[in-house]
């Protein structure tokens, strides 16, 4: 948690000269997120997991929002077992991210919106289910500690209740290109998750 000191500061910093003339609207988010990891050696959005947190709008005078918050969020893969091929091989790694996201919100008058922007997503654990004896911390993968994402979503607002859908994709690898390639880490890891998330905001004007 110390790498989010400075972050948290100039957020603060930045956000408390502007109040007096901004509009700001927030609240609790929660949702299903479904991801797949490049470099695993399988594809699909296999791996279903949750994501909770907050959001926070802050729009100026100009109108033009941008968005923020922090959202704790499972990520990860897993290979799923062909039995009809007898193949009944299996495994899933979970990833648990801190992602803070920074997107710049385009209204429509009809109450959808778009958003676009980049996300700083820090690993909390690491985890790996081979055995389907549960999850055991992951050890032999070099993770980096703070995924670089880049982010695009769509959604709607029906008075304080937020609908979206959010696409992320690391920009850089979260762990290098294995020395040798093995069943489970053939190529350079790179995070592609789909958010669904419901907020419920609150909103205040200085």
């Amino acid at each position: 948690m110390k790498r989010l000191g400075p972050l948290l500061a100039l957020l603060g910093a930045w956000a408390v000269p502007a109040m007096a003339q901004w509009e700001f609207a927030g609240g609790p988010t929660v949702g299903w997120s479904m991801s797949q990891i490049h470099g695993d050696g399988v594809s699909g959005f296999n791996k279903l997991g949750l994501s909770a947190g907050f959001t926070l709008d802050v729009t100026p005078e100009s109108g033009r929002t941008v968005r923020s918050g922090l959202l704790f969020t499972q990520k990860g893969s897993r290979r799923v077992p062909n039995p009809k091929a007898g193949d009944y091989t299996t495994w899933r790694y979970r990833l648990t991210y801190l992602d803070v996201p920074l997107l710049r919100v385009v209204r429509r008058s009809s109450g959808v919106w778009f958003a676009g922007g980049v996300q700083a997503s820090y690993l909390l654990r690491g985890e790996e289910d081979f055995y389907g004896n549960g999850y055991e911390p992951l050890t032999y993968l070099n993770l980096r500690p703070v995924d670089l994402c880049a982010v695009g979503a769509v959604g709607y607002d029906a008075g304080n209740s937020r609908l979206e859908v959010r696409l992320s994709q690391s920009i850089v690898p979260i762990a290098p290109r294995p020395p040798s390639p093995v069943p489970r880490y053939d190529n350079f890891m790179m995070n592609l998750c789909i958010q669904v998330l419901g907020s419920w905001n609150f909103s205040a004007s200085r």
